[in-house]
């Protein structure tokens, strides 16, 4: 199947709204149908309830996560259920409502601003925008997440993290969108690193 984010075009209340397309994760046949399984007949709608969700990964147990770009205080990693609400705009980040489900990772949003998502041998890879970092995280047996921030302010904003099949994390700067006060010479990059070098321990 093909799944897309969609933001909520800053409408925030057209998250809440299931006939709307905003705010959503969608799932769709490759040619664009609704899949009989979808949670609701006859509507490319699998989750609500999001902000701005941006990446999207799944595990080796074959579950769906993504990242939220959260507003004034949270961003957030959740793993996305056929059918869940997330929360938004009556909660950003854990609310403990049991309406919504509550990320599994928030972060403050200026050390995070999330964007790609990836995951490879148990841990997530996830490219921060605001926060010009990439973060580890490894959900442990017991759910709860251990996270390590790498490259904090050394290459500037992180739009695309790829863990590749040479051993390497490749990820790509977004500077040059009018966002970053200023743009390194040759910006924006493409840069790789051999993931075995980076302390995720």
């Amino acid at each position: 199947m093909l799944y897309a984010t969609t933001g909520e075009a800053q409408s925030p209340n057209l998250s809440q709204d299931p006939a709307s397309l905003a705010g959503k994760i969608l799932r769709m046949t490759p040619v664009g149908g609704v899949p009989s399984d979808n949670p609701s007949r006859a509507s490319l709608v699998y989750s609500l309830g999001h902000r701005n969700p941006q990446g999207l990964a799944w595990d080796e147990r074959g579950r769906l996560w993504s990242t939220d770009f959260g507003d004034d205080v949270w961003d957030e990693l959740n793993r996305i259920e056929a059918g869940g609400n997330y929360g938004w705009p009556t909660v950003e980040g854990k609310g403990g409502k049991p309406s919504y489900i509550d990320p599994v990772v928030q972060w403050r949003t200026q050390e995070m601003g999330p964007s790609g998502l990836a995951y490879k041998d148990g841990k997530f890879f996830v490219a921060g925008l605001t926060g010009e970092r990439v973060w580890t995280v490894d959900v442990d047996d017991d759910g709860q997440p251990v996270l390590k921030a790498h490259f904090i302010g050394q290459h500037g904003r992180i739009r695309d993290v790829v863990p590749a099949s040479d051993g390497n994390l490749w990820f790509m700067t977004n500077n040059t969108d009018g966002r970053r006060k200023s743009p390194g010479p040759g910006d924006d990059r493409i840069l790789s690193v051999p993931i075995d070098t980076l302390d995720l321990e």
